[in-house]
């Protein structure tokens, strides 16, 4: 056999195996050197190929497909700086925990560091962003390097996603003829019998944790001296029934529930929706405190309800974290108890304590008190950005999914997303927490293809990105672009370098720090060979994402135009009316300790 053969022999293995374990998805990128790899995934019958003209969007897209599925998302791309453009899309993996499988080709070692072309140093290019590194090498097809490649393709697949998932990087140093000579192409070759019989993985990894029981944990001991305690739900976007459970054991409990939306469990009896807004009013904040904080996921965007946390001197606070997340930042935490918090939660009610009298209900009546105040400072009529964010809230049934860019939009979200009974499911790039890749992570959600997706995004956001647009013709996928166009980075105004005094000088902060893009983004909706619908009132919001999320629509930008200094004092006047609805509400008991 020729070395070409030899190649494809040992990567149709390999591929095969990752089938074998439950991969379904790939994302290719154009090159020479990755053809090899390219060809193989694109022939296997069991993988979906997502085709990519750009590293960087494949890299996100398949972030995004990964974290809708909970499965692992294969990207493969050549060798050169072409691997380079994945790394925030493995920082971001790595830092919200989302599987995938990093295959880079690579030059041979005798055609590195001696000016060879498109030729770096791959190794361990993505540093501890990587769960695992491992340089495949080349070898000869023989049985008993067929079998290591699939033993390989197996380990790295439940690497990626046992334990805390992340990413894999495989580096493949692929010598010429990256091609056979066989006319009859890669589907002649020879046949391989490598495989376990009936399909099986080479290696069979069960899902399981070598954690604590939750029975036998500290868990218990804790619970049963709490009377006002309080849960804590950040982000948890696998797709779990935690979100229920949770709002299950908070209803159970008598416990007020703090619930991100990306938590799912902002829902059931005990959940406060207005948490953001009602923990800025100092005197509620400091006659809610708790004698028990029980955390959930990750830690939630909330500025004052992280602030309200970090201020709570004495009161035990304490983590459920199995993946050894360690989400403290301001090192609060007693416990990090690696427990299941599924399992604990369902367990742990037989241990609970009698609430304290009116400890939800002080919480519950503040929360309706500030939902009140915060549509009597909203205009009716006006679209602003909380008022949009409020609609989808409604708006988007059970189905659906919420794609959230960070900044701004994942703020608002958590400031003014209802409790729902059925919320739909919300998503975001919140482990680095940047902007950059956030219509690729959207689309990557959308090929999932379990309901609609909905994208909420600021208009710096997606000229980062603008690119990843293009997924929506060559991919033919569908997503509803919900566009929040305030004319620059809105969040800075919020900040102080927005009044500083060095920044005002030859208009600086507006060009250098707020940004406005300036796009007409009517002409990149046209260009991408999407639909473009500008909502100017409730109304025609509400009318725009009735035509862009029926069945027969194709992607589309719904285009909200917003101002930022308008934004700024709009909220400012939420909170103001937030604290005046609500000021005193606090439990008297909890002051005084």
């Amino acid at each position: 056999m020729t070395p070409a053969t030899d190649t494809y022999l040992l990567l149709r293995s390999f591929v095969d195996e990752l089938a074998r374990c439950g991969m379904r998805a790939a994302c290719t990128s154009p090159g020479s050197r990755c053809a090899p790899l390219v060809l193989t995934l694109a022939r296997e019958e069991r993988l979906r190929c997502y085709s990519h003209i750009d590293e960087r969007c494949a890299g996100f897209f398949a972030l995004g497909l990964a974290k809708a599925s909970g499965l692992p998302v294969a990207v493969t791309c050549t060798s050169g700086t072409a691997a380079a453009e994945l790394l925030p899309a493995v920082i971001e993996a790595h830092e919200a925990g989302v599987p995938l499988l990093l295959l880079t080709a690579d030059r041979p070692p005798e055609l590195r560091e001696n000016g060879a072309g498109q030729a770096i140093d791959q190794l361990k290019l993505f540093g501890g962003a990587a769960k695992w590194f491992f340089e495949v090498g080349t070898h000869d097809a023989s049985a008993e390097r067929l079998r290591w490649m699939r033993t390989l393709a197996c380990r790295a697949y439940w690497t990626a996603l046992e334990g805390r998932p992340g990413a894999v990087h495989l580096n493949f140093p692929l010598r010429e003829p990256l091609v056979t000579d066989d006319r009859s192409g890669i589907g002649q070759l020879p046949e391989d019998n490598s495989g376990r019989p009936d399909g099986r993985p080479y290696v069979s990894r069960p899902h399981t944790r070598l954690v604590a029981s939750a029975k036998d944990s500290a868990l218990h001991d804790l619970l049963s001296s709490a009377q006002r305690g309080v849960i804590v739900a950040g982000r948890h976007e696998r797709n779990t029934p935690l979100g229920k459970v949770a709002a299950a054991f908070a209803q159970t409990a008598g416990w007020p529930l703090l619930a991100d939306p990306l938590s799912g469990a902002r829902r059931g009896p005990a959940a406060v929706a207005h948490y953001d807004a009602l923990l800025r009013e100092e005197s509620f904040a400091q006659g809610a405190i708790p004698d028990l904080v029980l955390r959930i996921g990750d830690l939630p965007v909330s500025k004052p309800l992280r602030t309200w946390l970090a201020g709570l001197d004495g009161v035990r606070q304490v983590a459920l974290d199995p993946e050894g997340a360690w989400q403290d930042p301001t090192s609060v935490l007693s416990d990090c108890l690696a427990v299941d918090p599924i399992e604990a939660l369902t367990q742990a009610t037989d241990a609970l304590l009698p609430a304290e009298q009116d400890w939800l209900a002080s919480w519950r009546s503040a929360d309706e008190r500030a939902a009140e105040a915060i549509l009597g400072a909203l205009d009716d009529n006006a679209l602003s950005e909380p008022a949009v964010v409020t609609e989808l809230g409604v708006l988007l049934g059970e189905e659906a999914t919420l794609f959230v860019a960070s900044s701004m939009p994942v703020r608002d979200i958590e400031s003014f997303w209802p409790v729902r009974k059925d919320p739909p499911r919300v998503l975001c790039n919140r482990g680095a927490n940047g902007i950059d890749g956030t219509v690729s992570s959207a689309f990557g959600a959308a090929a999932h293809g379990d309901g609609p997706v909905v994208l909420l995004i600021g208009d710096v956001a997606l000229a980062h990105d603008i690119g990843g647009l293009i997924a929506a013709r060559r991919l033919d996928l569908k997503l509803t672009i919900v566009l929040l166009d305030n004319g620059g980075g809105g969040i800075f105004d919020f900040l102080p370098v927005s009044r500083a005094a060095m920044g005002q000088a030859q208009d600086i902060y507006t060009n250098h720090i707020a940004t406005p893009t300036g796009l007409d983004f009517a002409k990149a909706a046209e260009l991408y060979g999407l639909a473009y619908e500008r909502a100017e009132t409730i109304f025609t919001l509400r009318a725009a994402l009735e035509r862009a999320l029926a069945p027969q629509a194709s992607s589309t930008i719904v285009h909200v135009q917003t101002d930022r200094a308008a934004n700024v004092e709009l909220h400012g006047r939420v909170w103001s009316a937030v604290s005046k609805a609500c000021a005193g509400t606090g439990s008297d008991q909890g002051a005084s300790r």
